[in-house]
């Protein structure tokens, strides 16, 4: 086979080019940090990066429901702290009224303080996190107590919160009718303003034998409400401890498989530049000199 001069200069540069094209792939490793970055680089590597990442972001959505979720615990485990005490001292108000002995002025001062935690109570009722009222079950946006202790949740609106991660369905969620309201129907405002009621008509026996009894079954069930909201949190911590672990584990596997090896980049680049050098150096003896290059000389 004749090998010709113009065969010699094309085969030089295409080898000239194929070694600029390398170091510029290099060069790309090198200052993105990723040793693929396109799946014409490597469609299984680029395939599977693409599956972890979309992963991750997955896990990032159910961390952020579980942190929305811890944060609502959180107030309703203060919340029902406090209402735990108010309810208790209201209770302790209506022993005191029915005890019989109390004179007038002594009842009136035990209904003043009834209807002071009654206001209290309300504002209970209607804590928010953020925009939401925490008791406002699926009509959230909606305050669930007047000013005159009128329940305004509607009946259909009694819905849990619910929110699902990792696979997990977490309810978490109170509303006014589960710690506010009998299951009569009859709610701790009534209850208290038909305590205030007795005592002003001196009425011990309504005290003890109804309101009495009315205000400890709202306590009793706060207290297994609190109960609930406590193992519910600790559910919420086991999701999001898996969840900190499995973002971990995503995330050093999507470094394994797609960042770049600095260390073997740089020798390769020194490398290929040697490689290029010597290159340029061999096309200077091996291309031919022409008239142009005489007369440019």
């Amino acid at each position: 086979m004749r090998i010709t001069n113009n065969m010699i200069n094309e085969r030089t540069l295409f080898n000239i080019q194929q070694s600029l094209y390398r170091i510029a792939r290099l060069h790309d490793k090198l200052s993105s940090g990723k040793e693929v970055q396109y799946p014409s680089d490597d469609a299984v590597i680029a395939t599977r990066a693409s599956n972890i990442s979309s992963r991750l972001r997955e896990l990032e959505q159910f961390k952020r429901n579980v942190d929305h979720i811890h944060n609502f615990i959180q107030s309703y485990d203060t919340t029902l702290q406090e209402l735990s005490e108010l309810y208790h001292r209201v209770r302790e108000l209506m022993v005191r009224g029915a005890n019989g002995t109390n004179t007038v002025d002594e009842r009136n001062a035990i209904a003043a303080e009834l209807r002071a935690l009654k206001e209290h109570l309300i504002e209970v009722a209607n804590t928010r996190v953020g925009d939401e009222f925490i008791f406002g079950g699926a009509r959230s946006e909606l305050k669930p107590v007047d000013e005159d202790g009128n329940i305004l949740t509607p009946i259909e609106a009694n819905v849990r919160r619910r929110a699902n991660a990792l696979g997990y369905s977490i309810t978490y969620g109170l509303t006014v009718y589960d710690v506010f309201v009998l299951e009569n129907g009859k709610s701790v405002f009534s209850t208290i303003d038909d305590a205030i009621t007795a005592l002003h008509q001196g009425d011990e026996r309504k005290l003890s034998e109804i309101s009495l009894k009315e205000i400890s079954v709202l306590e009793k069930s706060v207290m297994e409400h609190f109960a609930t909201i406590g193992s519910t949190a600790r559910m919420v911590e086991m999701v999001s401890s898996r969840l900190e672990d499995l973002k971990l584990f995503n995330t050093e596997y999507l470094s394994k498989e797609q960042d770049a090896d600095l260390t073997k980049v740089l020798t390769s680049l020194s490398m290929q530049q040697s490689v290029l050098e010597a290159a340029l150096k061999s096309a200077a003896m091996a291309i031919q000199k022409t008239l142009v290059d005489f007369v440019g000389g």
